[in-house]
C-alpha cells in the first residue's frame, strides 16, 4: 500500500500519555518533519524529541521508528508517545494530515498486517478479542490464538485433507498406470482422524457466550436467609441492603465479579415470601425468571427452616432446583448452627465463603479449560460446517465415485482456508476489520 496512515491508538479521553501510530512509506520523512532532525533515527530505539508544527513546538514526546519488514504492519512505522491531552493529539495528527497523511480507518493497521502476511484472520480476530476482553480466561484464549496456536492446528488439518485430496487426484490421473490403488478404507480412516481433530478443536466451544457475558448465578431462599449478606461477602463490598428485617430485597439486584479468570453475574433475588404485598409479588416473579435462566443456583437455607424453605420453593414451581447438578446448597448462619449436607457459611464470621467460591469455580470450570481454542462464532460456524460435510462424505463414501470424493475434499479445503483468511473473500475480510477500533 502506497499511502501513509496515522491515528491515535490509545483510548479516547484525557490521560497521562497517548500513543499515535503511523504506518506507510513516508515514515522517515514524517520523522524529520515532526522533529526537525536531519539524522536518520535508529530503528526500535525510543528517544525524547520536541514535536513541531512548522517552527512552533507543540509537545515534548517520546518517538520511535520501526523499520520494515520487522513491524506490526510489515511497513515502515512510527509511534509517538505524547501527552494525553486531546488537543495535543489533534495538533500532532493535523501536522501529518496537512502533509498528506491519511487518517486511518477502523482496523486499518491490523488489515495492513494481514495483507502483508504478518498475521492471519484468526490472529486479527484475536487482537480484537484481546482488546475487548473483560476477564482473564478470554484474554488468555485470545493470547493463545494471537500466538498462532489455532492457526497451526487448522494448518495441520488442511495439510491432512490436502494429502487425501492429492492421493485421490493421483489415483484418477494414473488409474491406467501400474500403481497400487487407493482404497476407500484408507480414505475412511484418514477422514475419521480429521473429523476427530475438528471435534477436539470444538471442545468446550459451547461456553463461548458465557465466556463473554459471564455466568449467571442466582441466589434463592426465604426472606432473611442471608442472600444479600452472602452476595456482599463475595463481591467484597455492600451492593445489597442488609437489615434484620425480612424481605429487604424486593427486586433483583445484580453485580459482576471475576473469580479465577471467569466473569460471574451474581443475582440477589427477592425472597420467596408466603404472603407478599403487590411490590413483593413483582420482585418474586422476576426472581423466578432469573432462577430458571441461571447457570448456577445457590440455594440458601438458614438454621431450622429447611422444611419451610423446600416447601416454598416447590410452591413456586422451582422444585427442580432442589436436587439439580447446577444447584449448590448453602447453609447460612453457621455461627448459630451447622448442617451435615451442603456448604456451611457464616458471613458474620467470614466462615466457609472461600469454600463456596471454590465450589462455584469448580462447577463452572469444567466447561472452560486450556483445551478451548475457538474464539469467535465465525470460526465455530465454519468448523461445524466442515465437520458436517466430512461426516456425510465418510458416511456415503462407498457409494461415491473418486471424482465426487475429490470435489468434496477440495470444497472442504476452501472452507478451511477461509478460517485463516487464505482464500476468504474481500467482503468477509472487510467486515472483520471494520469492527476494530481506530488505531488498531
Amino acid at each position: 500500500m502506497n499511502t501513509t496512515i496515522a491515528a491515535t491508538a490509545t483510548a479516547p479521553g484525557r490521560g497521562a500519555i497517548a500513543v499515535i501510530r503511523v504506518s506507510g512509506p513516508r515514515c522517515l520523512e514524517l520523522y524529520s518533519l515532526l522533529t526537525k532532525k536531519s539524522v536518520k533515527p535508529i530503528a526500535n530505539y525510543i528517544k525524547p524529541a520536541w514535536i513541531y508544527d512548522g517552527d512552533e513546538k507543540i509537545d515534548h514526546s517520546m518517538i520511535v521508528y520501526f523499520k520494515s519488514p520487522a513491524t506490526f504492519t510489515g511497513e515502515e512505522m512510527l509511534e509517538i508517545h505524547c501527552h494525553g491531552s486531546r488537543i495535543v493529539q489533534e495538533n500532532i495528527l493535523n501536522v501529518m494530515f496537512k502533509a498528506g497523511v491519511e487518517p486511518a480507518k477502523p482496523g486499518e493497521f491490523s488489515e495492513r498486517a494481514y495483507y502483508n502476511g504478518k498475521i492471519d484472520i484468526t490472529q486479527a480476530e484475536a487482537i480484537m478479542e484481546l482488546v475487548s476482553a473483560e476477564n482473564t480466561q478470554l484474554a488468555r484464549l485470545a493470547t493463545r490464538q494471537l500466538a498462532g496456536e489455532f492457526s497451526k492446528n487448522i494448518s495441520d488439518i488442511i495439510t491432512d485433507t490436502t494429502k487425501i485430496s492429492s492421493a485421490v487426484a493421483a489415483d484418477l490421473d494414473f488409474s491406467e498406470e501400474d500403481l497400487p490403488a487407493l482404497s476407500k478404507e484408507d480414505i475412511k480412516i484418514s477422514l475419521e482422524k480429521i473429523i476427530n481433530k475438528i471435534k477436539a478443536i470444538k471442545t468446550g466451544s459451547e461456553i463461548l457466550p458465557k465466556l463473554r457475558s459471564g455466568i449467571n448465578i442466582a441466589l434463592i431462599g426465604l426472606p432473611n436467609a442471608g442472600k444479600s449478606s452472602l452476595m456482599n461477602s463475595i463481591l467484597g463490598f455492600e451492593r445489597s441492603i442488609v437489615t434484620n428485617k425480612a424481605g429487604t430485597t424486593r427486586d433483583t439486584v445484580s453485580e459482576t465479579v471475576e473469580i479465577e479468570g471467569m466473569t460471574y453475574q451474581f443475582i440477589d433475588t427477592a425472597g420467596l415470601n408466603s404472603k407478599p404485598d403487590e411490590i413483593e409479588k413483582i420482585g418474586i416473579e422476576k426472581s423466578i425468571e432469573n432462577i430458571k435462566s441461571a447457570d448456577i443456583v445457590l440455594l440458601l437455607v438458614e438454621p431450622g427452616k429447611e422444611k419451610e424453605t423446600l416447601a416454598y420453593i416447590k410452591s413456586h414451581n422451582l422444585g427442580e432446583f432442589i436436587d439439580n447438578p447446577k444447584t449448590i446448597r448453602v447453609n447460612t448462619k453457621a455461627d448459630i448452627e451447622k448442617s451435615k449436607t451442603g456448604i456451611n457459611i457464616s458471613t458474620k464470621d467470614k466462615f466457609g465463603i472461600d469454600v463456596l467460591v471454590s465450589e462455584i469455580s469448580k462447577l463452572s470450570s469444567s466447561a472452560v479449560s486450556n483445551s478451548l481454542q475457538i474464539l469467535t462464532q465465525r470460526q465455530l460456524n465454519i468448523l461445524s460446517s466442515v465437520e458436517h460435510s466430512l461426516t456425510n462424505l465418510n458416511h456415503n463414501l462407498n457409494s461415491l465415485t473418486f471424482d465426487i470424493i475429490g470435489t468434496e475434499l477440495e470444497s472442504t479445503i476452501v472452507d478451511l482456508n477461509e478460517l485463516t483468511g487464505e482464500h476468504a473473500n474481500k467482503q468477509i475480510i472487510d467486515s472483520i476489520f471494520r469492527n476494530f477500533c481506530i488505531g488498531k
